[in-house]
């Protein structure tokens, strides 16, 4: 493969240097006759004859082989045509006569960017480090520089510390087109969705496949109302499949050259595509967008003004009357000088993968990821070799349960002068920093009596902070939903429609690691005497009836439903199991009982709407048998009088 061009707008800053800078007296040679074909090749360059110079240059050489300005000269000329293989012989000639003159130290600079190229890190690092010691004035040429060096240091130690990565090809079913590229999948990996170019004159298009009996199915055109006879690009999906955004460049209402545009699935029809609008979309170039599993956050490239660098990583989130908000630079140390392109947030929210050309890694674009904690985001890490190669890497997607990845694997014959793209996966390396696993819950919701399928609105909370994590909503015509929950945190999930009672539901993943996929079918009661439900997220120590603190969000769940339904009356109710005497059990079960009753005249519930009762161990839900179903039984219940 063809080594990638170097960037020579520096070079063509320099050529007055390279052109001008040397007087007669201060050349290396003694030849009359190689000064003259030197002064000749300085004329030529200045009617841009490099050709005639080379030849000049040539013969000047000839005449006298240690001419190192020459050699320089000549070296700078074919980087400008792209021969590299023909420059690195003349600057390292350059280099080997004048080893300590600033006068040739840009040609350590060259030596260093071919070295690297040719993956001779150790001599891609010296020279580099050679070229910063020769004191070099320009802050670009320093920041790059800089660059190869840690690049160069970080491949050494990378190679010598390779993961196991074994990428295999997806199925020839998916790579059925000439080029098929950026894959995204559902949080439960059933359904994939990828961009495809079917070959020459023809447009880009989004297509789907599902698994069947663990087999992916021929792909098929996603939507007409999406796929046109114009391009329509890469594209990102929210984790229950409902919600996608992607890239179209033609054809559409736009405020520049790419923008991004959402749809919505309800059933399986695919909704009329609306553009994002002025807070996300610019006159600029808009593409690459990455969606959090719940749809309400959005990450994508953009190389509008005002950026660190060529291409940078934008973020986005949508408000709770559903619009997107101002898009920002999500900055260092993410974004740097140079280009950063296909972000990817993994389900857990928390860890952004994308790729770079900017921070230290093995040539070209690279792979990186950064966990967002408190401070904000840490420093990426390069995901290491042979993830990363001297060849580009971008187009990442890691499952929910961060076992798999899925990437592009690009070719290009240079003998036919086309390149090919196909899909692939892998198993993601053991040796890559751990971050945060998710896995799903999902299935249906409907009503208890008539068994309609019911588009509910489905929230997911940290019950220790309090924090909205996901927020998404079911299917109106099959009832489905689908949410990630991520290890290491203890969840409510409350489910409501309005004219029902809400149903919650209680996740302990604090200690659960790679966390297994749940399928739960959700039964919501309408709002009638004698319907009632379990309060899930009521916490007491053993034997206590003092309510946790993490029970607040209940809590407050409890006494939005009060206000949204002031016509509603309700019982509270203790039940314990029967561990102990039935008198203590009682009593246990009516002081937990008025706990939360107490909880919620204090927040402004009235007397009259509330009465509260123990039961203690007279109403079982399941057989006191085993220590999971007495944990069943010690319940706090919520029932409509």
């Amino acid at each position: 493969m063809e080594m990638r061009k170097l960037q020579l707008g520096f070079l063509l800053l320099l050529f007055p240097i390279v052109l001008f800078s040397q007087s007669k007296t201060s050349l290396h040679t003694k030849s009359n006759k190689a000064v003259k074909l030197y002064e000749e090749s300085t004329d030529l360059m200045a009617h841009r004859k490099f050709d005639e110079a080379v030849f000049a240059l040539q013969k000047a050489i000839k005449v006298d082989e240690n001419f190192a300005e020459a050699h320089y000269r000549l070296g700078f000329i074919y980087v400008m045509n792209n021969r590299l293989n023909l420059a690195k012989p003349h600057f390292e000639k350059t280099v080997a006569i004048m080893p300590n003159e600033k006068s040739i130290r840009d040609a350590y600079l060259s030596l260093a960017e071919i070295y690297f190229q040719e993956e001779k890190y150790k001599k891609a690092a010296d020279a580099a480090d050679k070229f910063l010691k020769l004191q070099p004035g320009s802050k670009g040429y320093i920041a790059k520089a800089e660059k190869i060096k840690a690049s160069a240091l970080f491949a050494i130690e990378a190679i010598k510390n390779p993961l196991d990565f074994e990428p295999t090809a997806l199925s020839e079913v998916l790579n059925s087109f000439q080029r098929q590229y950026f894959p995204v999948l559902t949080g439960d990996q059933q359904t994939l969705i990828f961009t495809a170019n079917a070959g020459k004159n023809k447009d880009e298009d989004i297509y789907m496949s599902t698994k069947l009996n663990g087999e992916w199915q021929r792909p098929e055109p996603i939507s007409k109302n999406l796929n046109t006879e114009f391009n329509e690009g890469t594209c990102t999906i929210s984790a229950d499949g409902r919600i996608m955004i992607f890239t179209s460049c033609d054809g559409r209402e736009s405020y520049g050259r790419c923008d991004l545009y959402e749809t919505h699935r309800k059933g399986n029809e695919w909704s009329e595509p609306v553009n994002l609008g002025a807070m996300v979309n610019s006159p600029f170039w808009e593409s690459q967008p990455a969606l959090s599993g719940d749809g309400r956050t959005l990450y994508f490239i953009s190389d509008r003004r005002g950026g660190m660098g060529g291409k940078d990583i934008y973020v986005s989130n949508k408000n709770s009357s559903g619009e997107w908000t101002q898009a920002k630079s999500v900055g260092q140390p993410i974004n740097t000088p140079f280009d950063e392109i296909s972000p990817f947030i993994h389900g857990n929210n928390k860890t952004l993968f994308f790729a770079s050309e900017g921070h230290p890694g093995m040539g070209g674009f690279d792979l990186f990821y950064s966990n967002l904690g408190e401070e904000g985001w840490g420093k990426p890490v390069n995901l290491g070799y042979p993830v990363n190669t001297k060849d580009d890497q971008v187009s990442l997607f890691v499952t929910a349960d961060g076992r798999k990845g899925f990437y592009t694997f690009e070719t290009f014959d240079d003998d036919l002068g086309k390149g090919t793209s196909i899909l692939a996966e892998f198993d993601m390396p053991d040796k890559i920093e751990p971050f945060l696993k998710s896995n799903f819950v999902k299935g249906e919701v409907f009503d208890a009596d008539t068994h309609e399928k019911l588009e509910a609105s489905i929230d997911l909370f940290n019950i220790k902070t309090e924090e909205l994590i996901s927020s998404v909503t079911s299917d109106p015509t099959n009832g489905e939903y689908m949410i990630l929950l991520t290890e290491g945190s203890e969840y409510a999930l409350y489910v409501r429609k309005e004219g029902y009672l809400f149903k919650s539901l209680s996740f302990d993943y604090r200690e659960a690691k790679n966390p297994e996929p749940v399928v739960i079918n959700i039964q919501l009661k309408k709002i009638e005497s004698g319907a009632r439900v379990v309060l899930n997220n009521i916490f007491f120590a053993t034997g206590k009836y003092t309510l946790e603190e993490k029970s607040e969000t209940e809590l407050n769940k409890i006494i939005e439903f009060m206000q949204e339904n002031p016509q509603v009356k309700v019982e509270i109710s203790g039940h314990t199991d029967d561990v102990g005497s039935d008198q203590d059990n009682l009593t246990l079960s009516i002081n937990r009982a008025k706990s939360v009753y107490s909880y919620l005249l204090e927040s402004g519930v009235a007397q009259e709407r509330l009465v509260y009762k123990g039961y203690g161990e007279a109403q079982p839900t399941v057989p006191n048998d085993s220590e999971a179903n007495r944990q069943i039984n010690r319940r706090i219940e919520f029932e409509i009088l």
